[in-house]
């Protein structure tokens, strides 16, 4: 409980003294919305790196030179565990929007955060608010952000990968933007086999190869989803 305790007492900690950039940040963002983005994702990657530390997780990496540096990416991965974002966001090279369901917009602070860094959410019962959240992410590729996207649609109860949803790669069929398969092991002996404590515990992530839907067979293309799901596989 002793590790539960010191990330519980750093995220508190964190977003409280966190609250002046709720103004400095859009008021940045007026003038230069990079600089903006920047100072977003290196302070957030601080506070990961740190709630790492402290959760015990030694993060094992492969694979970070397959990532692309001068364009955006649509990254795909299994969901293992809350702890998935915390484990890879501090890894990603460039400006990176994570998808998430809507009711992280019921935690007021991390919904603030959210924001700030593009992030996009979506209500999994709702057919129109998956397509919006999919125009949503596809306008951000065309800006210049990388999205991160957990296909499954919800974490894995028993280890086992659930189906890849087809409609989350349209953000790189429309875009044809590099697909990053990312594997991730591990996450959940962090946190969700022994909720509601924290345990130390080894973790890998293994960044693909990426390819543009463009390589593809036109029959290839009707099962991206099964393709980039083998793929995810295969690195785990």
């Amino acid at each position: 409980m002793i590790r539960t305790a010191c990330v519980a007492l750093f995220l508190l900690i964190y977003f409280v003294i966190s609250l002046p950039l709720y103004v400095l940040i859009p008021f940045i963002a007026r003038f230069d919305q990079k600089r903006a983005d920047r100072m977003s994702q290196s302070i957030v990657c601080w506070a990961l790196r740190w709630v790492t530390t402290l959760a015990g997780m030694r993060v094992k990496v492969q694979g970070l030179e397959n990532i692309p540096r001068d364009e955006p990416v649509l990254y795909i991965a299994n969901h293992r565990s809350y702890f998935d974002i915390v484990a890879t966001y501090p890894l990603l090279p460039n400006q990176t929007a994570y998808v998430a369901k809507k009711e992280i917009d019921q935690v007021p602070l991390l919904k603030y955060w959210m924001r700030l860094l593009h992030g996009l959410t979506f209500d999994r019962e709702d057919p129109r608010s998956g397509m919006n959240m999919i125009i949503a992410a596809i306008d951000e590729i065309k800006k210049g952000y990388s999205i991160f996207i957990f296909p499954e649609g919800t974490r894995s109860r028993d280890g086992k990968m659930g189906e890849f949803k087809a409609g989350s790669f349209k953000v790189a069929t429309r875009t044809n933007c590099p697909i990053v398969p990312v594997s991730i092991t591990g996450t959940d002996e962090v946190f969700e086999k022994y909720m509601p404590s924290i345990k130390a515990a080894d973790v890998r992530i293994v960044f693909g190869v990426p390819f543009r839907p463009s390589e593809l067979a036109p029959e290839e293309k009707k099962h991206i989803a099964r393709i980039v799901q083998e793929k995810v596989e295969a690195g785990m």
